[in-house]
Parts: structure tokens; sequence; C-alpha cells
């Protein structure tokens, strides 16, 4: 980008038109004198014109050096601060409820939360991200990493009864913030996704939940599924893979109370497009920040017209010097 560094300088060049006036008022008087014992001096038309066209280009110099014309770059250097983000999913025997859809395709509860999930994981880039699978007991997948090719290896994983059929979601969550307890940064979050209740572990969720609070971690909840809605879940059976219509125990009003007390929010996901939806609400919600510092690299070009400048003034006075005759 170019800018002008003085422009209130180019009011200069209205004496380029002085200057004119002054050689025309000049060129009328112009002589030629002879001498026999001295040295002949003279000064012709031609050479006065030279000398006036010289000093006005030396003028016009002169002026668009001291305007100042400047090359500027813009440098942009950003900081970013990163989120720790945990996400619990819920791998127990109901994930593998056949009530999912997207474009003509049926997928289980979990194969669409390790879509969404690994989409989530593409778009925080500078988060550090851990995964941690409940069931019937709670485990860690992976731990808080900024490597997120290898956290999308173990969501692709995740496999439906791998960490028992039940649904302990205070173990769950306090394996979160085990996680996040240590780890340098203002931004905590843990994302629990399940489609049951607390029916195993030892550890009360709601307790869990007024913790994190205290320890300054939010909770975003997600209940997967409906309510008292009978669900498609594939079964062996002796005549094969059958699909059982059975309810699961959806606990919205837990799930509510914890993301209250965290300070977080509950979502519940009836379909795959609400599931996309909740993800990128989320998303938004917890922005990684940036810090933007912004300089200048400042180039001028009033040396290059100032070398000009000079160079024609010193022609200047070789040319006359060596014609013999005196500068005006």
């Amino acid at each position: 980008m170019f800018r002008i560094g003085s422009p209130e300088y180019f009011f200069l060049l209205l004496l380029i038109p002085v200057v004119i006036c002054l050689w025309l008022k000049n060129s009328r008087k112009i002589f030629i004198k002879y001498s026999v014992a001295d040295k002949v001096i003279r000064k012709t038309s031609k050479h006065f014109l030279f000398n006036t066209v010289v000093n006005i280009l030396i003028l016009l110099l002169v002026v668009l050096a001291l305007v100042d014309f400047q090359r500027v770059k813009t440098i942009t250097n950003s900081t970013q601060k990163g989120i720790n983000i945990v996400i619990a999913l819920d791998t127990s025997g109901s994930m593998a409820a056949l009530d999912f859809h997207k474009n003509g395709k049926t997928f289980n509860r979990l194969n669409a939360l390790k879509y969404v999930v690994k989409e989530f994981i593409n778009k925080r880039e500078s988060d550090k991200i851990a995964l941690i699978v409940f069931g019937k007991e709670a485990f860690t997948q992976c731990p808080l990493t900024v490597d997120h090719d290898t956290l999308q290896m173990f969501v692709d994983r995740l496999e439906i009864g791998m960490a028992g059929d039940s649904t302990a979601i205070g173990s769950a969550l306090i394996l979160s913030i085990k996680r996040l307890k240590k780890v340098k940064g203002k931004s905590k979050i843990v994302i629990l996704v399940t489609d049951g209740r607390n029916n195993a572990g030892d550890i009360d969720p709601v307790t869990v939940a007024k913790l994190a609070s205290e320890m300054g971690i939010k909770i975003y909840t997600i209940g997967i599924g409906s309510k008292g809605k009978p669900v498609p879940i594939p079964q062996r059976t002796i005549f094969g893979v059958r699909k059982i219509y059975v309810n699961v125990d959806l606990d919205d009003y837990t799930l509510k109370q914890i993301a209250k007390l965290s300070g977080g929010l509950y979502f519940n996901a009836e379909n795959f497009d609400s599931l996309e939806k909740i993800i990128e609400k989320i998303d938004k919600l917890e922005k990684t920040k940036f810090k933007i510092h912004k300089y200048y690299e400042t180039t001028h070009y009033y040396y290059f017209f100032i070398w000009i400048a000079l160079m024609l003034l010193v022609l200047e006075i070789i040319y006359f010097r060596g014609k013999g005759e005196i500068l005006p």
C-alpha cells in the first residue's frame, strides 16, 4: 500500500507557474555582448530555456521529496489462547439405537456422535482436547492434547459397550474434572453426551457439578433421543440380528441440573440434524481468544527524488561551465 506522508507540500507546485512567468518576462531581455579584449560572455535564449527547464524539474523533484511518498507494509501478528476441553461420551448398549438418519442412511447413536465430534475437533485447531469414555466404568481414551490427528483416531475406535453397558455419569464427570484440575488456563469446559441416567458408580453427578462450578469448569450436557419413545436396538437372537424396540430412560432433569449448576447449558438431540446444530452452537459459545498485534513497516522514497535533483543540479553546473557561460 502506498501513501503520502505530507500532502500539504503539494501547494509548493504553485511556484512552477511563477517560475515560468519569470522566464517569459526575462526571455525578452536576452542579449549578447561582445568584447574584443575580454572573454566573450554569451547568454543565448536556447541555453536560458534549458536552464529554466532544469530548474523547474529540480523544484518539482524537491517538492516530491517533501511530499514524502511511502510504501507501507502492514504486519499482523496474532497469538491464540486455546480452551481446554474434555469430551465425555456414553458408549453404553443403548447408544446402539438406530434412530439417527442422514442423507438417506441410518446411523446408530454412537456413530452419529462420532461424526459430529470429529467435525467439532476439526474446528478447534488451537484447543487442547481430551476424550473420556464411560458406561459402567469411566476411563480416559485420550488425554488432553493438541495432536488432533491422534485424537480423531481414538474417536474412530469407539465401540458400543467398550466401557460396559450401564451409565456412570458421575464417574465420567469426576474423571473429566481430574483431567482439567491441574491444567493452566482460565477456559475449561466439559461436553458430556449420554442417552441414559446415572445408574452405575458411587458418585453423584449433581455433587460433581457443584465441585466443577467451584473450580471454574463449565459443563455442557447433551441428552440423546426422546423420552418415552421406543427406539430400535439391534439384538442377536437365534434367528440372527433383529431390531427390538425398547424405551431408553433419558434423565434430562439431572442433565439440566448439572449444566445449570456449573454455568453450562443443556441440549436435547433427537435426531442427526439437531445434534449437529448443538455441537455448532457450543463451538460458537466457546470461542478461542485471539490477541492481534498490528504494526507497520514503512519505506520512504524521498531520497530517490533528492538524488535525481542533485544529479540535475550537478549536470547543469558542469554544462554551463563547459560552455563558458554564467548561470542566471
